[in-house]
């Protein structure tokens, strides 16, 4: 298992890395698209398509259990051929089904093209993380995660700019434009991603079914997965929680809705490969698990304590509470990467980054039903419940993670010349 180096790469020598530089420029790229499509998604599926928001919310929702389901038969997919071509396939099937959109009238037509968009988009998450895995050393992983994440946010904020020009003119024809220009952007991001490493595909043991989905019965592992999705449920305070909380329970102004997005993204681009150091080793690891857990929860509390304040005191407690939530999310990010690397099997990380891709989607997918099942229906109530899910989570990481690093499938490492092809 990976231990901690004595020095982790900076920010310039992550840029200069041919393969992170690779990496990154392509996930700037569909990201970017992604911020293009996110901002203008659900007046596309409202004006152009005809659909009811209603209709809308529960498309998306059965889009996101797709989702779910996608992680580990691409995950196995990529085990068995190759993560570089499957990924490339993947981002650009996805290409030419998000063009779709621009044909689709009504909602029959649009569901079952949102379940396909979405299948493939978290297959290739999954994909792309493997991708990660092989073409990296186990000392960069972690720290190109980060960095690519810290591009992530920076693509998806200047696609969300972007598309305020859709807003503006805010007709049907320029929420199709948009779906072309996101369409691009997958097809660019596929071709640039051609020029990373690839592994070997698998071959005799390795590819038989023995253990091609060992990480389904793996069960440290799962239960690591587990516990990394609950603190994925913060992702519904910050989409749905925050700016209901803000404008219907607080004397905060409604602009504190966009601040909060806005401080979002700015910390996690500010602190993602900073507070990513060091995180290599899962004793450390689950530690910091453990501190993103705990600034959750406290952020929860204030953000039930903005309640009742004046505006400018229930604005200060919001924004202190985002800051916990944000430092936490880079946190659980850092942590819960480096247990999904350092534990799974270095044979078979497709399916395992597969398996747990699909508890991060599960996370996010239930995030918001579990805010306004808890915080937003119950107030300070529900937002105590909620931190304290967090908690028990957080602090459950420490013995989970002893008895996965203790159980770790073992394998028999293949020199780096032999198992990456340019």
């Amino acid at each position: 298992m990976t231990t901690t180096s004595p020095g982790s790469p900076s920010m310039a020598s992550l840029a200069r890395h041919p393969v992170i530089r690779v990496l990154s420029v392509a996930m700037l790229v569909n990201t970017l698209g992604n911020g293009l499509f996110m901002t203008t998604s659900a007046l596309l599926f409202t004006r152009a398509v005809g659909m009811s928001p209603a209709q809308v919310g529960f498309a998306l929702a059965l889009g996101g259990v797709f989702g779910i389901a996608a992680g580990v038969p691409m995950g196995r997919v990529a085990d068995r051929f190759g993560s570089r071509p499957t990924v490339v396939a993947l981002l650009g099937a996805e290409g030419v089904l998000i063009l779709g959109y621009t044909q689709v009238h009504s909602f029959w037509a649009a569901v079952p093209l949102i379940c396909g968009v979405t299948f493939l988009d978290r297959g290739a998450s999954a994909v792309r993380n493997a991708l990660v895995a092989h073409a990296l050393p186990a000392e960069l992983r972690m720290p190109g995660r980060a960095f690519l994440r810290m591009m992530t946010n920076a693509g998806v904020g200047v696609g969300a700019a972007l598309a305020s020009l859709a807003l503006v003119v805010d007709t049907p024809f320029a929420y199709r434009t948009i779906v072309v220009l996101d369409a691009v952007t997958f097809v660019g991001a596929a071709l640039l991603l051609t020029r990373v490493p690839g592994e070997r595909p698998a071959k005799g043991a390795a590819a038989s079914g023995g253990r091609a989905f060992g990480a389904l019965t793996d069960v440290p592992y799962l239960v690591i997965t587990l516990l990394s999705g609950v603190l994925v449920l913060q992702q519904g305070i910050m989409e749905v929680g925050i700016p209901l909380w803000v404008t219907r329970d607080t004397h905060a102004p409604r602009l504190l809705v966009s601040a909060c997005l806005v401080l979002n993204t700015a910390m996690v681009i500010a602190l993602q490969v900073r507070l990513t150091r060091g995180a290599e080793d899962p004793a450390r690891a689950a530690r910091i698990c453990l501190r993103a857990g705990t600034l959750m929860a406290v952020g929860c509390l204030l953000f039930g304590l903005a309640k009742g304040p004046d505006a400018w005191t229930a604005s200060i407690l919001v924004l202190a509470a985002l800051a916990l939530q944000t430092v936490g999310e880079v946190l659980c990010a850092a942590g819960t990467w480096a247990l999904s690397y350092e534990l799974a099997d270095e044979r078979a990380h497709g399916v395992y980054q597969g398996v747990f891709n699909s508890g991060f989607a599960a996370g996010v997918l239930l995030g918001p039903l579990v805010v306004t099942q808890t915080a937003l229906r119950f107030g300070m109530t529900g937002w105590l419940v909620f931190g304290a899910v967090f908690l028990v989570a957080a602090f459950a990481f420490i013995p989970a993670t002893r008895w996965a690093a203790a159980n770790r499938p073992s394998w028999e490492p293949v020199p780096r010349e032999q198992e990456v092809t340019a």
